[in-house]
């Protein structure tokens, strides 16, 4: 039990020693933080803009059989309903 009582002892004497930043200093850091991060999330932002682009164009073998769903196609055809307790009751495995 001494050996933490020492030891936190030695953490407040160290805490003294420590040289914090003044608040204009503390402020310029803060702010090149903030920059690089958003400078950093802009490029990997549009480095995964390029890859997923590329990557379509490379998954598509004709740009022309690209097929962009029209305000006229219905998705009814694509919606596949889920079976519902009712349908499965004379099912057995």
């Amino acid at each position: 039990m001494q050996k933490i009582i020492n030891f936190f002892k030695e953490v407040a004497v160290e805490f003294k020693n420590i040289t914090w930043p003044k608040k204009d200093t503390l402020i310029q850091l803060t702010v090149v933080v903030i920059s690089i991060s958003i400078i950093t999330s802009l490029i990997l932002g549009g480095f995964d803009y390029l890859f997923t682009r590329s990557i379509a164009l490379f998954s598509t073998t004709n740009s022309n059989q690209l097929t962009v769903p029209t305000q006229t196609q219905s998705l009814e055809n694509s919606i596949v309903p889920l079976p519902t307790v009712a349908s499965t009751e004379g099912k057995t495995k």
